[in-house]
């Protein structure tokens, strides 16, 4: 088969035997009519590509390879060449139907916009939705307790064996204060777990029966009775009081929160000390069981003694961020003493002692006449 007559000879100058450099062509081209005519007009013009250089060197038979079998013929370089110029939309429209994997083509990576959500986002998304329908529910249940009759309340739930009261921290404390009531709510509930705790060391001390240790027997006893005492004392005493103030805003609550809850401090502080006899598996209960070669007694002692310490950290941290809120509200010990009066006025007592005292006083001034 003769050599490509196309091919250049010399690759210093592509166009060198390019059959359009005729001199009669270039001639006609060079007329200033002849060449407005071939300009304008270009309906039926073919659009020619710059051939590559590999192209050109493999002959006509080199472009094959991209074009499908069946489909119809395109110039030479006409798909990546015209593709990168952006010129002619329908080769490039051709040429990606016939070859999605050709180079510098990625449309088969950019998303349709069909495609599902990231998962990440739809999960965000989720969590979103699901707190929005939380929040829609307990502001349902909040209007519900609000919109009940005065002195109607909930169903008793707390303590959840023996329910004696209504404790809900989501519906009857404001959005604002929950995470601080919730917070003091955890110690109390801290301090219950502490209490057994403390007894069960007290217990293992006891029958350790160690020869620098005396008092014993009293020490448990002591704990075990703060199982009962301590527990229900704290809840009614400094609990329940800052769980009202901050549901009522009342001066008088929270009074009574700062007073009970700085004992409660002061204990904490006394049980970490761990007097012998006291009821307290704290510091020198802890060091009395090591000196006797009590180890399992000083160990369960030297963890009461931390978790006490860490407690009375805690309240008297909470004991601080209670009372700047109790200043930002404005809050006043005269404030304080009138809700404690109109507060006795209205309950059973107050209205049985003034009924007693109205009917000594009309019973006295009758006797004079």
């Amino acid at each position: 088969m003769a050599g490509n007559p196309f091919k250049d000879q010399d690759n210093s100058d592509l166009f060198a035997d390019d059959p359009f450099r005729d001199s009669s062509i270039n001639s006609a081209l060079q007329n200033g009519n002849s060449a407005r005519h071939l300009i304008d007009d270009d309906s039926d013009a073919v659009p020619l590509h710059p051939v590559r250089r590999s192209e050109d060197e493999g002959g006509f038979f080199s472009g094959m390879g991209r074009v499908g079998f069946g489909s119809a013929y395109s110039p030479i370089g006409a798909g990546a060449d015209a593709k990168d110029d952006g010129s002619d939309q329908t080769t490039r429209n051709a040429y990606s139907n016939n070859s999605k994997l050709a180079d510098g083509d990625r449309s088969y990576l950019k998303p349709s916009g069909n495609y599902p959500a990231d998962s990440r986002e739809a999960e965000l998304r989720q969590r979103e939705e699901a707190l929005e329908a939380r929040e829609r529910e307990l502001l349902a249940r909040e209007a519900h307790v609000q919109s009940m009759a005065s002195g109607v309340r909930p169903a008793l739930n707390f303590p959840p064996l023996y329910p004696v009261m209504y404790h809900s921290i989501d519906i009857e404390v404001p959005i604002g204060d929950r995470r601080t009531v919730r917070t003091i709510f955890y110690l109390w509930l801290a301090l219950e777990a502490l209490l057994v705790f403390n007894c069960v060391a007290c217990l293992v001390v006891m029958i350790s029966g160690g020869k620098d240790l005396s008092n014993t027997g009293a020490t448990f006893g002591s704990s075990f009775v703060y199982l009962f005492t301590i527990s229900a004392g704290s809840f009614f005493l400094w609990y329940r009081p800052v769980y009202n103030a901050y549901m009522k805003d009342s001066s008088m609550f929270f009074y009574l929160f700062f007073v009970f809850n700085g004992f409660h401090i002061l204990f904490d502080a006394y049980m970490a000390v761990g007097v012998p006899s006291a009821g307290s598996a704290g510091m020198i209960i802890m060091l009395q069981s090591l000196s006797s070669g009590k180890k399992a007694a000083g160990v369960l002692c030297g963890i009461s003694f931390s978790l006490w310490a860490l407690h009375f950290l805690a309240s008297l941290f909470m004991y601080r961020k209670v009372r700047k809120h109790y200043s930002a509200r404005g809050h006043t010990f005269a404030e304080a003493k009138q809700q404690a009066y109109a507060g006795f006025a209205q309950s059973g007592a107050g209205q049985a002692a003034v009924s007693t005292a109205a009917g000594a006083y009309i019973r006295s001034n009758t006797g004079n006449f």
